[in-house]
């Protein structure tokens, strides 16, 4: 999904553009359109890696490494506001992906909910590589598929995530 918003606004300024003219709406909605999907290119990650020496993420645009120093937590977004926060119990709730809370502005690990052995392998490495932080979010419910945003390693079994 945050993926395809930017280019359906890109796509909505071409379309104005080209069956419109350039006015100034169709101009500053194809402008918009533009630096969002330049924007999700440095900063929507294809997938995660956690290590001993932090979280990497990996985007199309640039590599991403995050030392556990800089880590406040590792947690699920709340959503939609109060209501979303009320809801999914101020990020505990298992509707979406981690999130790194660096500060005021969390970095998205992963856009979706992993696996039950996703969690577990991120749990357990956490707790060799930075005792005392702990996952602020439930595990997901059994069933789960393991998401394609985590890197696998090749012959470990599907849904592990990388831990280098």
């Amino acid at each position: 999904m945050y993926a395809i918003a930017p280019l359906f606004v890109t796509g909505l300024g071409l379309y104005g553009i080209v069956f419109g003219g350039f006015q100034i709406f169709n101009t500053i909605l194809l402008v918009v359109g533009v630096l969002l999907i330049i924007a999700s290119l440095f900063d929507f990650p294809l997938y995660t890696t956690f290590g001993p020496d932090g979280i990497e993420r990996r985007c199309l645009g640039r590599r991403d490494h995050v030392p556990w120093m800089r880590v406040q937590a590792v947690a699920r977004p709340a959503r939609g506001g109060v209501t979303g926060r009320v809801r999914s119990g101020l990020g505990i709730s298992n509707s979406t992906g981690l999130v790194a809370e660096l500060g005021p502005r969390p970095s998205m690990l992963v856009d979706r909910i992993e696996s039950p052995a996703e969690f577990e392998a991120i749990e357990r490495g956490m707790a060799v590589w930075i005792p005392g932080m702990i996952i602020r979010a439930s595990k997901p419910p059994d069933g789960t598929a393991p998401t394609w945003m985590h890197k696998r390693r090749i012959g470990e079994g599907d849904g592990l995530v990388d831990l280098v």
